[in-house]
């Protein structure tokens, strides 16, 4: 199995965002499970992001140099991923803040036959995560950022994947230039209503990337016409193009 993915010792994590308080009631955790499945667009998407994260991540997996690579996905979420991941890489490190959907990431895991892949979960805020420096040879980080409004919390969680993780990351972020983001943001505009998610340009994402470490690889954007979502692979400033 190797040697374990280490913890920092007195780590302080930091209070559950507003966001994701939900996902500490193990019904919602359970019920986002089904969340892709519930119509037929939402399953079309669903097919079309796999397709685009199993192609950064073979990107990202293409630059890392072990041969037994261990991959963080941080946060796990209901285990959506978590079975392309573990039969990539040799070791699989699932991360989240709710307990349940770290077990329901395991049961996941054990349905599909890859529990022995999964050798840590950390539980815990991603802007201050209890692992060691360079933890891991690459990381995942989807659905997350647009979470965070402020600025200094998605750099945080941007420079807290670089400090654990040794090689690249895959992640995402909704462009607020694709179509669907910016025909909601006009609507609550006309409604008086502030946004319920953060809308970054590639570029203003990019420069948030450059100021935790990380250069921007290459982008794929999910659906401009009814998503938004553009995964991005990125890899530390000082890696080799």
């Amino acid at each position: 199995m190797g040697p374990p993915v280490g913890w920092r010792p007195g780590t302080t994590v930091k209070p559950t965002p507003a966001y994701s308080a939900r996902h500490l009631d193990s019904a919602r955790a359970a019920a986002y499970r089904r969340k892709f499945e519930r119509s037929f667009t939402r399953r079309m998407s669903a097919r079309r992001e796999h397709t685009l994260v199993e192609r950064a991540l073979t990107g990202a997996l293409a630059r890392v140099a072990s041969e037994t690579p261990v991959l963080l996905d941080y946060p796990c979420g209901a285990g959506r991923f978590a079975p392309l991941f573990a039969s990539r890489a040799d070791r699989y490190v699932a991360g989240d803040h709710s307990p349940h959907m770290l077990e329901i990431t395991r049961t996941v895991l054990e349905q599909a036959g890859l529990q022995r892949k999964l050798v840590r979960t950390t539980e815990g805020d991603a802007r201050s995560m209890e692992l060691e420096d360079d933890a891991v040879d690459l990381a995942v980080c989807m659905r997350l950022l647009h979470h965070f409004r402020e600025r200094e919390d998605r750099v945080r969680v941007l420079a807290e994947l670089a400090r654990v993780s040794r090689g690249p990351l895959v992640t995402s972020f909704l462009d607020g230039e694709s179509f669907k983001q910016r025909r909601y943001a006009a609507r609550r505009t006309r409604q008086g209503k502030p946004l319920t998610r953060v809308l970054q340009t590639r570029d203003e994402f990019a420069a948030e990337a450059g100021e935790a470490g990380w250069i921007v690889v290459d982008s794929w954007a999910l659906s401009s016409l009814f998503s938004g979502q553009r995964v991005v692979l990125l890899d530390h400033a000082e890696a080799p193009a």
